[in-house]
């Protein structure tokens, strides 16, 4: 029997230390021109724009999540959602917009669920798709930026947090529909913006000073995180609050925003995105568009990483140690499969050994990993198990808990 064991971190004996790194200051780059980075002033923003081929019909004032007013939109974007309906499920589709069932006499079709599923994640790909081959953004993502100086050296990263206008993924309430024979046609509202990023440059003294050794300001993000689960389950229309009132809306499962700020702050994988000339770098109140090259986020994956993707590191090296772990099965010998750790935190310098006894006083180590999975275990049953894990912290990094997943032949 296959059983998988979440065990959080603060419900057992952990045994912790922590040691404190040079340059606490975060610089990680070449040479001395990372020993004191001194800040350029820049700040970022997000201005929405209307997508192309999104065009709304029905005109609106937007702004989003964070009070930011959107002008350049004329109204929220919106798309089509239509789909194919069989004869036995079209008095549900009725009752969804006047929530009249009496005349629901038959449970729904397997191929109402697939094909309104299919319907509304193909609307929302096809809204990021749009949006990334404009370089516009849709979800949270975190932003960095570092000097490159004139003799091809790199400054360490300063990390200027999350961009976001929008923290979970778009309601899409319905504009119109119109069931014509077995077709239902929605247009839909997707409730979110697409943005264009924007920066200025403050240019402070401390930076005044150093201009003349660079030749540039390279920006960083990490990848957009995902706003829904792609395989999640579509439960037809509802009605939900939009803007304070009552509206029928597309119903489909979504990450929260706990859930999407973890994404976000977990990845640690930045790639370059612009750029901007020192001939360009001069203080101003003014916010200008950051030039991407075309497509830079239809082709995230292929962007260039620094060489050190570590922003602001806290300076400390964190070590920790469970205590033996029984599983719930103190008696049984088991075999683990699968460990995967938890939490906000580097996950592509972060160090887990797992090591196994058949008594709590000797162990042995039996797997170790960079990053936070251990995959294709097999073989050999323990009734004991320790982890040991090994991370440079940045703040606000932690650690949540550690999924076993393992077999035991006795139940």
């Amino acid at each position: 029997m296959r059983i998988r064991k979440r065990i959080e971190l603060e419900n057992i004996k952990v045994f912790r230390s922590e040691t404190t790194t040079e340059n606490p200051d975060g610089s990680g780059g070449n040479g001395n021109n990372t020993q004191s980075v001194p800040d350029c002033g820049i700040k970022f923003r997000l201005r929405g724009e209307t997508l192309d081929g999104f065009g709304p019909r029905q005109p609106a004032e937007i702004t989003d999540e964070n009070g930011e007013k959107h002008p350049l939109m004329g109204g929220w974007n919106e798309t089509e959602i239509a789909f194919n309906v069989s004869d036995s499920d079209i008095p549900r589709v009725l009752a969804w917009f006047d929530d009249n069932y009496h005349g629901v006499t038959e449970p729904e079709s397997a191929l109402l669920r697939k094909n309104r599923s299919t319907a509304v994640h193909e609307a929302l790909k096809r809204y990021r798709k749009a949006s990334d081959s404009s370089n516009l953004f849709t979800s949270p993502f975190r932003i960095a930026w570092r000097y490159r100086y004139s003799d091809n050296t790199c400054s360490g990263f300063h990390d200027c947090g999350v961009l976001s206008c929008f923290r979970t993924a778009p309601l899409l309430p319905v504009m119109s529909h119109q069931l014509s024979g077995k077709y239902l046609h929605t247009r839909v509202q997707v409730r979110n913006v697409s943005a264009r990023l924007m920066y200025r440059l403050d240019a402070t003294p401390s930076f005044t000073a150093l201009r003349n050794r660079i030749t540039a300001i390279d920006i960083y993000a990490t990848k957009q995180a995902g706003m829904y689960p792609e395989d999640g389950e579509v439960a037809g229309i509802r009605s939900m609050t939009v803007d304070g009132t009552p509206r029928r809306c597309w119903y489909y499962d979504r990450y929260t925003e706990e859930d999407i700020n973890t994404q976000v702050m977990s990845d640690s994988d930045f790639r370059l995105i612009g750029s901007v000339p020192a001939d360009e770098i001069t203080g101003s109140d003014n916010y200008v568009t950051l030039r991407m090259s075309a497509g830079t986020l239809a082709d995230f994956s292929k962007l260039p990483k620094p060489e050190d993707n570590l922003p602001s590191p806290a300076g400390k090296t964190i070590h920790l140690r469970t205590e033996p772990l029984h599983l719930d099965y103190p008696e049984d010998e088991k075999s683990v499969r699968s460990l995967t750790l938890r939490g906000v935190f580097r996950r592509d310098k972060v160090k887990v050994r797992l090591y196994a006894s058949q008594h709590r006083e000797t162990r042995r180590l039996i797997a170790a990993a960079t990053g936070p999975y251990i995959r294709g275990l097999f073989g050999t049953r323990w009734r004991w198990f320790e982890v040991e894990i090994e991370c440079p912290m940045r703040e606000g990094d932690f650690f949540e808990a550690i999924t076993f997943e393992f077999t035991n032949p006795m139940h």
